[in-house]
């Protein structure tokens, strides 16, 4: 009877040990924005993408007027210091649909928050593709801040690698 009760509270222990290690990782999250400070005369535009292993875990490539700017996988962030201006910014795409690109304008100390998300049903309707063959859409979206920063920083949204 007491060896029942003593595996018990090891089993409580072990679990109360994981649920603590559990926590400090979903406190770690992300660095925040404001840990890097942005360069006098410049804006930063954040690009990002919410983990969801249902749609594409293909890199989306961005376009931002017209030349590559860089990629980000499911699950990922990252972000750019540029100029102040406007921005045409274009996800690649294989299949064209209305309104999956965005235009934002910056100004000097400014962070912008792009989501990209994916569609594939609609590129894989507007291809013909078979159920086997899988096409990737994506669009581009600005976020409020504060809606961008929580996801970002959500650990269960953004996995983010062990170190």
């Amino acid at each position: 009877m007491a060896s029942g009760r003593l595996l018990l509270l090891r089993n409580w222990l072990k679990s109360a040990t994981l649920l603590i290690a559990l926590l400090g990782t979903a406190c770690a999250g992300m660095p925040s924005a404001a840990s890097t400070p942005i360069p006098p005369g410049q804006a930063r535009i954040w690009f990002y993408r919410v983990w969801d292993p249902s749609e594409s875990l293909n890199l989306t490539n961005i376009d931002v007027n017209g030349v590559y700017f860089g990629s980000v996988a499911s699950g990922g962030a990252f972000y750019r210091d540029v100029p102040a201006g406007i921005y045409h910014i274009a996800p690649q795409n294989r299949y064209r649909d209305f309104d999956q690109d965005t235009n934002v304008a910056v100004v000097p100390g400014q962070q912008v928050y792009i989501k990209i998300l994916d569609l594939s049903s609609w590129a894989n309707a507007v291809s013909g593709g078979s159920w086997q063959l899988h096409r990737d859409a994506w669009y581009a979206r600005l976020i409020p801040p504060q809606v961008a920063q929580t996801e970002i920083a959500n650990p269960f949204l953004v996995p983010r690698p062990s170190a």
